[in-house]
């Protein structure tokens, strides 16, 4: 094989100088000491002797030429051609306007020690820090290496043997998997991204705050709960500032009805649970902006309890459209709040939206702020039932509260659609 790419480089690229540059600058982009290696004309055309121009270890400005005859064959006429091509480049490359301090020649002519290290003294001797005489041997080396088949293949038309191939993906082939693997992620998480932003107009449907706990407990273990939640929009969206949303035991402790009277219920998660939601409205003659109701539900108890959610949903069979977005809740502030029993109980909060994942906040994300605390809710609980005080479940920091960021994160589908079927598929309609 080294001798197959020995002849081509003599000669396979005659009278292509386009070519001849392209292969020289992926040679000298394989070596580690050249950074920023670029053409000077990508098309070709006069380049005043720096076909490539580059930087020398991190700090040196590096001019390169291309010095190939036609049918090289390293005959005294054609090493006396490319002495003068390598004076002419080098004349040239010293005549710009910000001098070089580094000068490569490329040459498809094997030259002696001898003969390089005249050239190389001849460069230094006009001003140059280094020079380096890269000849056909060393052009070789550097495609007959594992670094350089792709660039043998590409401008010599040389194919990999077996052995090639097994030296070529013993060396690189994890590069390659990640690298298209890391190039399907990209698109796909743009793709995502590009479809989020599109749901995100859609109608608030429900918003989900569950908070997991740390083990799995007996519904006794639970007892009296409380978990709440304040929702602060970054700015008004149709008159609403902020919500709230919770449950607690007790499945009629928030129903209007003045029949089901709460208190006559047992108190624990066992033996049912109630929830409501409220808005704060801005209203110009009222300064207070109190929460106005928007909803209550009442539900069966739960004998064993490791995840409890609570949820603000305007949901309905007619679409409300003075309802929140999706898109509304970005940047939105979140105080979850609990009884301080329940809130020693939490391992993580998970939170959801219009069948995505919003956020999901880990251990080392959540802090217990025990710090008295009485959030002024519109829901009666008894004497007894605050002597388990309220908690505050802030972020991990010392920051008072979440935020919910789509420029940070993108939201994560919990499901993909389904292909229609389509039966008649290929048939005369």
């Amino acid at each position: 094989m080294s001798y197959e790419t020995d002849q081509r480089i003599k000669n396979y690229l005659d009278t292509n100088q386009l070519s001849r540059e392209q292969l020289c600058r992926s040679v000298l982009a394989l070596d580690n000491r050249f950074s920023d290696v670029r053409p000077r004309h990508p098309r070709g055309g006069p380049d005043g002797g720096r076909d490539i121009e580059a930087i020398y270890r991190n700090d040196h400005v590096a001019f390169g030429a291309v010095g190939f005859v036609n049918q090289a064959n390293d005959s005294k006429e054609q090493k006396k051609t490319i002495t003068e091509k390598f004076k002419e480049d080098l004349n040239s490359a010293l005549s710009a306007d910000k001098k070089p301090e580094v000068f490569v020649f490329f040459t498809n002519i094997n030259l002696t020690i001898g003969e390089k290290n005249q050239l190389i003294d001849k460069a230094k001797a006009h001003g140059m820090i280094h020079c380096e005489i890269i000849d056909r041997e060393r052009i070789r080396i550097s495609l007959d290496s594992p670094d350089g088949f792709s660039i043998r293949f590409q401008h010599l038309n040389i194919p990999l043997s077996e052995e090639e191939q097994a030296s070529f993906f013993a060396k690189w082939g994890d590069d390659i998997q990640s690298v298209i693997s890391t190039g399907f992620q990209r698109v796909e998480n743009t793709l995502n991204r590009i479809l989020f932003f599109q749901e995100a107009s859609s109608t608030l449907s429900h918003l989900t705050l569950s908070i997991e706990l740390n083990q799995k407990y007996a519904a006794e273990e639970i007892g009296h709960f409380r978990l709440f939640c304040f929702l602060y929009l970054k700015e008004p969206k149709n008159k609403i500032l902020s919500v709230l949303f919770g449950r607690t035991d007790r499945s009629n402790r928030m129903m209007e009805d003045v029949a089901a009277d709460f208190t006559k219920q047992e108190s624990g998660i066992k033996y049912g649970i109630g929830g409501g939601q409220w808005e704060q409205i801005i209203d110009i003659e009222d300064e207070e902006q109190e929460y106005t109701k928007v909803g209550s539900s009442s539900s069966i108890g739960m004998d064993h309890v490791e995840f409890i959610p609570i949820q603000y949903s305007k949901n309905s069979l007619i679409r409300n459209p003075d309802s929140l977005t999706l898109r509304d809740i970005d940047e939105a502030m979140l105080l979850p709040f609990c009884n301080k029993s329940l809130a020693e109980k939490i391992k993580a909060i998970h939170i959801y939206s219009n069948g995505y994942k919003i956020k999901e906040l880990s251990p080392s994300d959540i802090e217990i702020d025990l710090t008295e605390f009485d959030p002024e809710i519109p829901v009666v609980f008894s004497e007894d039932e605050l002597k388990d005080p309220w908690a505050r479940v802030r972020p991990a920091g010392g920051f008072s509260s979440f935020n919910i960021e789509f420029f940070d994160e993108t939201p994560k589908r919990m499901f993909m659609p389904k292909q229609t079927e389509n039966s008649l598929e290929g048939k005369k309609s």
